[in-house]
């Protein structure tokens, strides 16, 4: 039982260290280096872990298994505490931030605003989103905004409150009877594909809205990956018991003799 847990351990490494090295050599943008590093820490510890383990057991070595152990322990402490403050940060609300003057970015925790989409932190999340061409869809430009992910409602359309008419393509135009709105958000678009509205409240508000979405995903993986290592942390340490009794039969076994 622990044997095949622990193999489960192994194969659970590969597929997340594979995502890495996608990352690195094909997919690699400003984006992927948010992603990239977390992966390959989390890749190697759980495949380091898993070779404690084989190690430990398949050559009867009790230091590797209490090692395994104790790894196993701080993985399992982590990813609590990830997990716990994830939720928190999730569930949240707040308006402390300079950034949430506007609606849509108040039903955000401030640790998002101040954090992620404060002046200083949205210059490198704004060239990332140009640079990943979230953008270049051909369909975005058909006025229908609510079939799109919230992060190119946001970014790569103009606000509907705000009154601008489609030329053509991507291009907007402001109509002979002005703007229908002074918002930031109206006064921040261009058709320029570099710019849009990745300067506009809607983006930034969109872009937490589809980094909450995928935290909750991350959120639900980590609470099953957790409540894994908890099962095989128990079996680690029967297997531990069993393995130091079996020391101590085969000294006293010899003293005997």
């Amino acid at each position: 039982m622990f044997a095949c847990s622990n193999f489960l351990t192994f194969l659970s490494s590969l597929p997340v260290l594979a995502a890495a090295v996608i990352l690195r050599y094909y997919g690699h943008t400003r984006c992927s280096t948010y992603l990239e590093v977390p992966m390959w820490v989390l890749g190697i510890f759980l495949l380091l872990v898993s070779l404690a383990g084989m190690t430990g057991l398949w050559c009867r070595v009790t230091f590797m298994l209490w090692l395994y152990q104790w790894l196993m322990f701080l993985l399992i402490l982590v990813l609590c505490c990830f997990t716990v403050l994830m939720f928190i940060v999730m569930e949240e609300s707040g308006s402390k931030c300079g950034t949430g003057e506007d609606t849509r970015l108040k039903q955000f925790s401030d640790w998002l605003q101040c954090r992620l989409v404060d002046e200083s932190n949205w210059i490198g999340i704004r060239s990332c989103l140009s640079e990943s061409k979230i953008c270049s869809d051909p369909a975005i430009s058909g006025g229908k905004p609510a079939v799109f992910l919230p992060i190119k409602n946001g970014c790569c359309m103009p606000p509907s409150q705000c009154g601008f008419v489609l030329k053509n393509g991507s291009i907007w135009t402001i109509p002979k009877s002005g703007l229908a709105s002074n918002h930031h958000d109206c006064l921040m678009w261009s058709s320029k594909p570099n710019r849009l509205c990745y300067y506009c409240y809607s983006c930034k508000a969109g872009f937490l809205a589809r980094l909450k979405n995928d935290w909750r995903k991350l959120t639900t993986f980590s609470i099953c990956l957790v409540s894994f290592l908890i099962i095989n942390f128990i079996i680690g340490c029967l297997a531990c018991r069993s393995s130091r009794a079996v020391g101590l039969f085969q000294i006293r076994r010899r003293d005997q003799f």
